[in-house]
């Protein structure tokens, strides 16, 4: 029954994608994915044709997948901002990133996390729209006020000193507005907000017409918002888009309290994807995921510190400091016979102190730069 089911939707996915596309849903992070092929993983890269279900969520990679029910996009995108990083660029940048800090995973490598490298696409509504409102508010001019201020000095008395203050002056506006908008930026993810932070910009100038090959080989997220959840984000950026154009209009240089009654019509919603790539290192037990903004190559992800390693060097420092404590300690029971070989076991017995003293440390401070990366 599930194997029609997933036929069917393959379908359907393809029939309006134009692409080989299954749908699933990660039971870890809750995400839904249309994905072009299975996931790589490290135990079991696969070189299959055809649309399997992938083994890890694209995202997260943490939690296993399962085909996703029937609530999918209904129409492809229309339009795409092409990737402007190539694999070879790609691995430098990445390579770029992790390095630096002690105790490096060996995972942690730009050659590996290339490797793993997926393109991943984000959706994105953009809104055209026409605008009819009035609009009031305080619109503020700079200018530069001359003031004097009286300074003792000892010897000279008091003197006055000229000062230049930039001030701004706020004048009342209102007025009406009737304008077409277009590409209004609006959310299609509820965690839109938290992953544009992490991918950082883009520029949306550099757009193409969606093809089937945009998703070839790539996971892209399944929109969250449709236009009807999406307007409130949507009417928020028309409102800010209307407030910069009324302070331009006003000749101003700020604008404060903007009020604004419309009407909105001749709404039109296209779907764009964002280029990105998701690649993962994994430290210990735990898989760490990775993304790079396909377009401007900003890299975001957690660079953990090894603990096996830091683990490793403080147990050999601490063996160390045993051996030399008692070693020191020999000599200096055997220095009640020879007084300089005393002398030489003191020596050691403080060489020993100090590495074990010493010895905990790189397992504390990696301890403690994980969780701080963790938290940040």
């Amino acid at each position: 029954m599930q194997e029609a089911g997933s036929e069917e939707q393959g379908r359907d996915l393809t029939a309006v994608w134009g692409g080989r596309l299954v749908a699933v849903r990660c039971a870890h992070c809750g995400k839904a994915h249309l994905v072009a092929g299975p996931v790589p993983s490290e135990s079991a890269p696969s070189e299959a044709e055809g649309t399997e279900v992938p083994a890890r969520c694209p995202f997260c990679l943490q939690g296993p997948v399962e085909l996703q029910p029937a609530s999918l996009p209904e129409e492809a995108p229309e339009q795409v901002v092409p990737y402007d990083i190539s694999e070879e660029r790609l691995g430098r940048i990445l390579e770029r990133w992790a390095q630096g800090g002690w105790f490096r995973p060996d995972e942690l490598r730009g050659g590996v996390l290339v490797r793993r490298a997926r393109r991943y696409l984000v959706p994105l509504w953009l809104v055209d729209g026409r605008v009819e409102a009035a609009w009031r508010a305080d619109v503020g001019f700079d200018y530069q006020a001359v003031s004097y201020q009286d300074r003792y000095r000892q010897g000279r008395g008091w003197s006055s000193q000229e000062v230049t203050e930039d001030r701004v002056r706020w004048e009342p506006r209102v007025g009406r507005l009737s304008r077409a908008y277009e590409n209004v930026v609006a959310p299609a993810l509820d965690d839109h907000r938290a992953l544009m932070r992490r991918l950082g910009d883009f520029d949306l100038g550099q757009r193409a017409d969606y093809s089937p090959e945009a998703v070839t080989d790539a996971a892209v997220r399944v929109p969250t918002l449709e236009p009807e959840a999406a307007w409130p984000g949507a009417e928020v950026a028309f409102v800010r888009v209307a407030e910069e154009e009324c302070r331009q209009a006003s000749g101003a240089d700020h604008v404060r309290d903007f009020q604004i009654e419309a009407e909105y019509d001749d709404l039109n919603w296209t779907l764009l994807l964002l280029p990105a790539f998701a690649t993962w290192y994994r430290e210990g037990e735990r898989i760490w995921p990775v993304l790079v903004n396909g377009q401007s190559g900003r890299v975001s992800g957690v660079r953990q510190a090894s603990t096996r390693k830091a683990n490793v060097t403080s147990l050999v420092l601490g063996a160390i400091a045993l051996i030399l404590f008692l070693a020191g300690g020999l000599l200096a029971l055997l220095g009640a016979a020879v007084p300089p070989v005393a002398v030489v076991g003191g020596v050691i017995l403080i060489l020993g102190l100090f590495l074990a003293v010493v010895a905990p440390l790189p397992a504390i401070s990696v301890w403690v730069a994980n969780r701080r990366s963790e938290l940040e």
